[in-house]
C-alpha cells in the first residue's frame, strides 16, 4: 500500500506535466515489483490521466518535451510488461492505442527492458 501512495502522491505534483510523467515512471519502477494486481489498476488510472492531459495538450510541448515523455511512457510500458499482471497490460495496451506518437517512445520501452540498443 506504501508503495501505490509513493506512485499516485508523487506523480500529481505541481511540476510540468514532462517532470510529472518522469517521476511517475521512475516510482513506477522503482516499485512495480511490490504493487498488487488491484494497485496496478490504480496506477493504470494515474498514468490514464496523464496521457489525457499530454493528448489535450499536446501541441503546447516542444520537441525536447515530447522526447522527456515519450521516453517516460516506454519506461512505463516496460515496467507494466515486467509486472507480468494481465489486467495491467490490457488496460496499458487500451491506453496507449490513443497517443499517435508511442512509437518515439519505443527507446525508453527498451531501455525500461535493460536493452539499451534499441
Amino acid at each position: 500500500m506504501a508503495a501505490l501512495a509513493a506512485v499516485l502522491v508523487l506523480s500529481s505534483c505541481k511540476e510540468s506535466l514532462p517532470k510529472r510523467f518522469e517521476i511517475f515512471a521512475n516510482q513506477v519502477e522503482k516499485r512495480a515489483d511490490k504493487l498488487s494486481e488491484d494497485d496496478w489498476k490504480k496506477v493504470n488510472a494515474q498514468f490514464e490521466k496523464l496521457l489525457k492531459e499530454y493528448k489535450d495538450n499536446r501541441d503546447s510541448y516542444n520537441a525536447d518535451e515530447k522526447k522527456q515523455i515519450n521516453q517516460a511512457i516506454g519506461r512505463y510500458a516496460a515496467a507494466v510488461t515486467k509486472s507480468g499482471f494481465n489486467s495491467a497490460i490490457k488496460a496499458l495496451d487500451g491506453m496507449v492505442k490513443e497517443i499517435p506518437s508511442l512509437l518515439d517512445s519505443i527507446g525508453g520501452f527498451f531501455k525500461g527492458l535493460g536493452d539499451d540498443k534499441k
